[in-house]
């Protein structure tokens, strides 16, 4: 369960690319592109992290660190972007809210030494 969590948590930067904006929106332009850049590079992060997690190596925490930080950064560009493209506030914001919320249980689950124990003997034991 925890791998097609974190597999499906990291398909939704999909969400963040000019793919999805709304009508009407400018999708055009280096912030845009910086984005999907960075969608895609922490969509692939998440990829490596679940198949890390499913052949139980030991780096498949860092992967999802690593690709939670890369996420946060293509969020940020996102906002901007999407504010500046003219999405409405409403709906960039419910996206930054659910990926903010997504990244944070993503970081307690794997930086809070009790949350660890409990994620590595409900994943990583045989």
């Amino acid at each position: 369960m925890g791998g097609i969590a974190l597999l499906l948590a990291g398909s939704t930067w999909l969400w963040l690319t000019p793919a999805f904006a709304g009508r009407g929106v400018a999708t055009s332009g280096a912030l845009w592109w910086v984005t999907r850049l960075l969608c895609l590079v922490t969509i692939a992060g998440f990829c490596l992290a679940t198949y890390g997690l499913f052949a139980r190596h030991p780096w498949w925490e860092t992967a999802a660190l690593t690709s939670s930080a890369i996420g946060l950064v293509a969020l940020l560009t996102y906002a901007v972007a999407a504010a500046r493209g003219g999405e409405p506030t409403g709906t960039w914001l419910w996206n930054a809210f659910v990926h903010v919320l997504m990244l944070a249980g993503i970081a307690a689950l794997l930086l809070v030494p009790a949350l660890e124990r409990w994620v590595d003997s409900h994943v990583m034991s045989p």
